[in-house]
């Protein structure tokens, strides 16, 4: 089993490994307003003094530059916009948890600690043993038979309230023997921040490090 070992934090993601994961890319090949009014200025300047711009022509031209404007007031009506909405879902995010690969976590004020276990095989059974990450001491066990091999979620809603970091082990008995399996455990948010260079939100995990939003795949 892939083993995020909290003890010596080799498997909390840090910022340089996350902005690692998206690169964000800034556009330029837009013409504003300005740039424009900047053209026109220019067309002016050197128009043929025998052959001058027609006023109609003149017009027509002052118009697509309002229009040029307009759109420049709805880019950035729209990006205010954009921008508060996602300040509205980052803060109904926080408190929430996040499932992230790993095999350590802490349990939520109610006492329940969960996640999902990953089976290549068919499993005959399949043990989750939960154990105290610091001292090794086991602190519960669940067995279930006969599961198909993918996505197995697990639950334990009696685990220790105090904060303590539990260790969330699975093994698998298939045709081939016991072996352990990878899993994902629900870890706490504890803070979201809206991440302009990679277009998104950036989200503090509690053992864990940043993830981009776009990395989670559920919550709970």
């Amino acid at each position: 089993m892939t083993d995020t070992s909290i003890s010596g934090y080799s498997g909390v993601r840090t910022l340089t490994d996350m902005n690692a994961s998206s690169a964000a890319t800034n556009s330029t090949d837009t013409m504003g307003s300005s740039d424009f009014l900047t053209l026109l200025t220019t067309q002016l300047q050197n128009q043929d003094p025998f052959q001058p711009m027609e006023n109609g022509e003149f017009l027509s031209q002052l118009a697509q530059m309002s229009t040029v404007r307009g759109i420049d007031d709805l880019n950035a009506t729209m990006g205010a916009m954009a921008t508060s909405s996602q300040i509205s879902e980052a803060s109904s995010m926080l408190g929430q948890r996040a499932l992230v690969d790993g095999s350590v976590v802490r349990a939520d004020e109610t006492g329940n600690v969960a996640g999902r276990a990953i089976l290549e095989q068919d499993a005959e059974s399949v043990v989750v043993t939960y154990t105290d990450a610091d001292t090794g001491d086991i602190l519960h066990s669940d067995t279930v038979t006969n599961q198909y091999s993918g996505n197995v979620d697990f639950s334990w809603d009696n685990a220790p309230t105090d904060g303590r970091r539990i260790r969330v082990n699975v093994s698998a008995t298939t045709e081939d023997g016991t072996q352990d399996a990878s899993t994902q455990v629900y870890a706490l948010i504890e803070s979201v921040e809206l991440n302009a260079s990679v277009g998104g939100m950036t989200l503090q995990i509690q053992d864990y490090g940043a993830y981009l939003g776009s990395e989670i795949t559920a919550l709970r």
